[in-house]
């Protein structure tokens, strides 16, 4: 009998014909995800085992045939639950302009914004074998882009009216809102450079303490983890080009190529180069 501590983590990311989507398969043993987010909508269903992540401050336990749901954005975690040895799912990840494409082809009423789930963990059966379709349509080297298509606007014509709402009903703004926005909107701006508790509290008129713990509070993360996500999503975004790892590293604001590699594996489950190399294989 195979021991857990024996068994190996396996990912796998496929970029898609489609410009702003991104498939994703794990099989996880040991890997935890740290806390972190993406520039994409995360649209995943369970396979096998049992996961739990935090997120929103709360814990919730992902279960074979739920699916996992997540805006843009979102801090979360993730990990093999502690009742499962292991945690087997498969992601859809779609930017919000790719969302918004699928929803004109749709004819789905236009809205100042983008829609939203409230609910990370969804149980809908119903959901089951439209996401399969279209995740091994994505997935699989024999589909012609008509069929991928045509799969893919069947899932998102069920998941939109089933799941998603208008952003306003996902959000309940604080006091504090528009501060932490314009700290967001400064660390996503200046991402690779220098930045002080000081200087933030000053730019929204703010003690430093009380900025930190509304940020912390409205974000699910303190402003420097939010500016090393920042760092993240500039070097993977960098990665579909030609510079060397080592030279985005430091020009994304990391020490080295090392610290880039660790970080980047403990959000996203892969190294840099293994991220890249699939990068360079479209479907």
């Amino acid at each position: 009998m195979t021991r857990r501590s024996d068994k190996v983590d396996r990912v796998q990311l496929w970029q898609t014909s489609f410009h702003g989507i991104e498939c994703y398969e794990a099989q996880l043993h040991h890997h935890r995800f740290g806390k972190h987010f993406h520039d994409a909508y995360t649209i995943g269903m369970n396979r096998g085992g049992a996961g739990q992540c935090i997120h929103r401050s709360r814990q919730h336990h992902h279960h074979p045939g739920s699916f996992n749901c997540i805006n843009p954005i979102e801090v979360h975690t993730g990990e093999v639950a502690a009742n499962s040895d292991c945690w087997f799912f498969q992601n859809i990840y779609i930017t919000p302009s790719a969302l918004r494409q699928f929803m004109d082809q749709l004819e789905w009423p236009q809205q100042a914004s983008l829609p939203c789930f409230s609910k990370i963990v969804v149980d809908d059966p119903s959901l089951q074998s439209a996401f399969q379709q279209a995740f091994s349509s994505l997935t699989g080297s024999y589909f012609q882009a008509l069929e991928q298509q045509s799969y893919l606007l069947h899932f998102f014509a069920k998941l939109l009216s089933r799941h998603l709402q208008p952003l306003s009903a996902c959000r309940t703004l604080k006091p504090e809102h528009k501060a932490v926005q314009q700290v967001k909107a400064y660390l996503e701006a200046h991402y690779a450079e220098p930045a002080s508790t000081d200087e933030l509290g000053l730019l929204v008129n703010l003690n430093p303490y009380y900025l930190i713990r509304c940020f912390h509070q409205q974000v699910g993360l303190p402003p420097h983890g939010y500016k090393k996500q920042c760092q993240l999503l500039r070097a993977k975004q960098a990665l579909s080009g030609k510079e060397s790892i080592a030279a985005i590293a430091i020009r994304c604001g990391f020490y080295d190529q090392s610290h880039l590699n660790r970080v980047f594996k403990q959000s996203y489950g892969m190294t840099p180069g293994q991220y890249r190399k699939a990068s360079n294989k479209r479907g």
